[in-house]
């Protein structure tokens, strides 16, 4: 009874409602122009309402989308620079092998495990006792002289840098061969000491190791000469030079044996 009353409350509405209704479905079920015309407007009027949540609905996708393209940029930047580590190493290895095979020394090829800082003038490498490796081996680069093994563990050994304060090894340098002594002074520089001044010595000279030592075998690359001064009160000319072994990329180097 209670719901008869309320449709007999609200008939005319009802009416109205059911009458606008079917008069729709009459309406848009004609093909006339002007139909079409009216859709049209509804279809454009319907879209500018649901623009919005669609313009969200895209920006929302895209950022989803970009944040998994930077993490794929990302994984393939890695990849690239891991394939760019192994490139360059094998290039080194490359010339490692090319270095070895023309040199008649017997070169044992050892990797650093530790580089030095400003104030330690020493390195470790990766050979030992069980490598065959003996305290006092002359330690060099592709490049020339970096030190020498001062210590001997089974797995490693210390090696004293060409650069350290205390390190001395017997040159001879220039056409006739004449004796000197390398002297490190500071970073890559050293000096020539006891090269007499009747000498001639030109830059980009070239000092190598004399063999007169028990340590170092003969011609093995020490440094180059960068300036010459004969003026001067002593009775051996003043010879600047500096170490031709590379100690700022120091990853491997060859035992002297």
């Amino acid at each position: 009874m209670k719901s008869t009353g309320i449709f007999i409350l609200y008939r005319d509405t009802i009416a109205l409602c059911v009458t606008v209704f079917l008069s729709l479905i009459l309406f848009f079920y004609n093909d006339s122009p002007y139909v079409d015309s009216i859709e049209s407007d509804i279809t454009d009027l319907y879209h500018f309402i649901l623009f919005p949540k669609i313009w969200y609905k895209d920006i929302l996708s895209v950022k989803g989308e970009n944040q998994l393209l930077s993490g794929k940029v990302t994984q393939l930047n890695l990849l690239l620079s891991q394939i760019d580590h192994y490139r360059l190493e094998n290039e080194q290895l490359r010339k490692m092998l090319d270095f070895v095979s023309t040199h008649y020394w017997s070169l044992l090829p050892a990797n650093v495990t530790n580089h030095r800082t400003s104030m330690v003038q020493t390195i470790i490498i990766d050979r030992g006792l069980e490598s065959g490796v003996s305290k006092n081996l002359p330690i060099m680069d592709m490049n020339g002289l970096m030190g020498k093994t001062v210590a001997i563990g089974k797995h490693a050994a210390k090696v004293q840098l060409i650069t350290d304060k205390n390190y001395r090894v017997s040159i001879r340098v220039g056409e006739e061969r004449s004796l000197g002594i390398f002297v490190p002074t500071h970073g890559k520089f050293g000096i020539l000491d006891g090269v007499r001044k009747s000498l001639l010595l030109d830059i980009d000279e070239i000092a190598y190791t004399s063999g007169i030592s028990d340590i170092y075998p003969a011609n093995i690359p020490v440094a180059k000469v960068i300036s010459v001064n004969k003026d001067n009160n002593r009775a051996f000319q003043d010879v600047v030079v500096e170490i031709l072994s590379d100690l700022d990329n120091l990853n491997y180097v060859f035992i002297v044996q």
